[in-house]
């Protein structure tokens, strides 16, 4: 990307960053079962505080992360139960990769 397109793109994403309600630094990013560095990096370069596990976790060990947990990002052996999801009080989003 050209270097004047490229800083553009920042100012647009600096211009969206300070119109959040919420602000990035505080949503806390749960990603387990060994997500790619990269994608680790680039949650972390956006300001999301990002935790990676390389490992599933059980239920009740779940239940217990999401707690104060904003976004959670699982594989195929995770398995979130509705226990799971009674026992988050901010999550707003979870995804499957």
């Amino acid at each position: 990307m050209a270097p004047e397109l490229k800083r553009k793109r920042e100012e647009e994403v600096e211009a969206v960053n300070a119109t959040t309600s919420f602000p990035k630094n505080k949503i806390k990013v749960l990603l387990l079962e060994g997500v790619s560095t990269k994608g680790i990096q680039l949650l972390k370069g956006q300001g999301f505080q990002v935790e990676a596990l390389k490992t599933a976790l059980t239920e009740d060990e779940l239940v217990e992360k999401v707690k104060d947990l904003h976004i959670l990002g699982i594989r195929s052996k995770t398995q979130v139960t509705r226990r799971v999801i009674e026992a988050s009080n901010r999550l707003i989003a979870m995804a499957c990769f």
